[in-house]
């Protein structure tokens, strides 16, 4: 008995041993470590992250990930952001334009030179997303073909309701401005309900819902994070949802125009390891854009939303998919 249990402390022993050895030699240190810093919670952005984690994790390397994530709360981004250049990360993420753009910013006040790998980014350029140490994937916006698709699926429209938040990071206010522009010569009338928070969504939008054809939402993380009570109100008044991600048809918008979120994050991800395992410079990666949207149709939303959809037209319609 006391044979076995001498064995047994041995064999307890030499593995204490092998770790400490490992630790000391620096095998457990080896892991790359990216912080991956979100705004908010909903599909499309879970999607990013999705493609960037499983794109990296087909590497070689090891790569560890830490997320930070906002939850719609601007103060709490801030801090976070803070938090995330106190720490010793070999990479960051970054998601959307608020994310990108306080971690940049932070980024030069610190003389930080952690690498910046940014995606949900509609101009960088115009927002000042460039420097020596960030590169990413823009997200370009195509709203005259979103529009046209829109107008020639539903040519009788005469009103469109748009629900986005104006403190948006993405410049969402020239974005509006830019459909009004567009519908104006179309001879079509917008009406823009602003919201700063998702507790605003229904109570705004409930007196303006009745007097639309059609509701629109942007790629705007407050809207679509409370995109379930924007379907719910959609769905009561038998108003159709166009949104402009693709996720947001999965939920139940009737119409959705955009690119697959997933592709975006796989991107950023395949920069990253420009970065990390050929010691690239992020000003050496051009910074690049995902171009394939097409429009989706909930089938099942759009009867519940009183969208007749015309098979035949559709069918006519090379950018558009049934769901």
């Amino acid at each position: 008995m006391k044979k076995v249990l001498f064995i047994m402390l041995s064999i307890l022993m030499m593995s204490g041993m092998v770790y400490l050895t490992d630790k000391k030699s620096g095998h457990q240190n080896s892991a790359i470590r990216i912080a991956i810093f979100e705004p908010a919670t909903h599909p499309a952005l879970d999607e990013i992250v999705q493609g960037f984690i499983e794109t990296m994790a087909k590497s070689k390397r090891h790569y560890v990930f830490e997320r930070f994530n906002a939850n719609g709360n601007k103060i709490l981004l801030r801090s976070l952001a803070e938090e995330i250049l106190q720490d010793t990360f070999d990479l960051i993420f970054t998601v959307g334009v608020d994310c990108s753009l306080t971690i940049k910013n932070l980024s030069i006040k610190k003389q930080s030179l952690t690498p910046i790998v940014f995606t949900g980014v509609d101009d960088p350029q115009k927002l000042g997303l460039v420097g020596a140490m960030i590169t990413g994937i823009s997200t370009q916006s195509n709203y005259p073909k979103q529009i046209s698709l829109l107008t020639e699926l539903m040519p009788n429209i005469k009103n469109i309701l748009l629900v986005y938040d104006p403190t948006q990071g993405s410049g969402l206010e020239s974005d509006k401005e830019q459909i009004a522009s567009i519908l104006k010569e179309k001879n079509l009338k917008l009406t823009a309900v602003e919201i700063e928070s998702i507790s605003e969504i229904t109570q705004k939008m409930i007196s303006h819902i009745d007097k639309t054809d059609v509701v629109m939402v942007l790629k705007d993380n407050t809207a679509v994070s409370g995109i379930d009570s924007i379907i719910e109100l959609c769905n009561r008044r038998r108003k159709p949802l166009f949104a402009s991600d693709l996720n947001s048809g999965m939920k139940g918008a009737a119409l959705t125009y955009g690119i697959r979120e997933y592709d975006s994050g796989a991107e950023a991800a395949l920069k990253a390891q420009l970065i990390l395992e050929h010691a690239k410079n992020p000003s050496e990666i051009a910074v690049s854009s995902i171009e394939t949207p097409k429009m989706l149709i909930n089938k099942k939303a759009a009867s519940v939303q009183g969208l007749d959809v015309d098979l035949q037209k559709i069918s006519e319609l090379t950018s558009i998919e049934l769901y």
